[in-house]
């Protein structure tokens, strides 16, 4: 069975340039990067947050009816890096949420939406999809609600279990060398 074609594609061009743009970006402004290039991330990812954000406006959440689903992908990429919107951000989680039930975005992305959400809210993640380098220039989940339960929203939302996204993590970002002091979220 073949997905039904977008009913706007061409609202996807612009999302896919900006993710295109924020991942070229963002390994530019990996550690050990120049406070210029930390800049041009952070220019990058308003104008991508400005964009998603002005597509919502006048269509709702770019779901995979609307955008076809990479287009929707890239909408979700630009979500989770809005973290200099916080109040943007949990729209959009919102937002993903009801697209989930209308089958217009997956659970896997609301799971990292919601961790991401929930971190810059300085509260515990839920699916464990969040680490960071501060301090030990190692990966480093950030603190979980109810450990114990874990695997098991994992596996409600389409997630491996956490062992071997942790081994996966730490396989993909390899400890710095030497650790760093700023923030830098996987």
């Amino acid at each position: 069975m073949s997905a039904a074609r977008p009913s706007q594609p061409q609202i996807a061009l612009p999302l896919l340039d900006l993710k295109r743009r924020h991942q070229e970006a963002q390994e530019q402004a990996a550690p050990p990067a120049h406070e210029a290039d930390q800049i041009a991330l952070r220019e990058v990812e308003d104008k991508a947050t400005e964009t998603l954000r002005q597509i919502i406006a006048a269509h709702g959440w770019p779901g995979r009816s609307l955008v076809g689903e990479i287009g929707a992908a890239a909408a979700w990429w630009i979500a989770q890096h809005a973290t200099s919107d916080p109040e943007f951000q949990q729209h959009s989680l919102a937002l993903v949420e009801e697209a989930v039930r209308a089958g217009e975005a997956t659970p896997k992305q609301l799971a990292y939406l919601t961790d991401r959400c929930r971190i810059i809210a300085g509260q515990p993640q839920l699916y464990g999809t969040q680490f960071s380098y501060i301090q030990t220039g190692t990966p480093v989940p950030y603190a979980v609600a109810d450990s114990d339960q874990l695997d098991v929203r994992r596996a409600e939302m389409g997630l491996e279990p956490f062992d071997v996204f942790e081994v996966l993590i730490r396989t993909l970002y390899p400890p710095l060398v030497p650790p760093t002091t700023e923030g830098t979220t996987c």
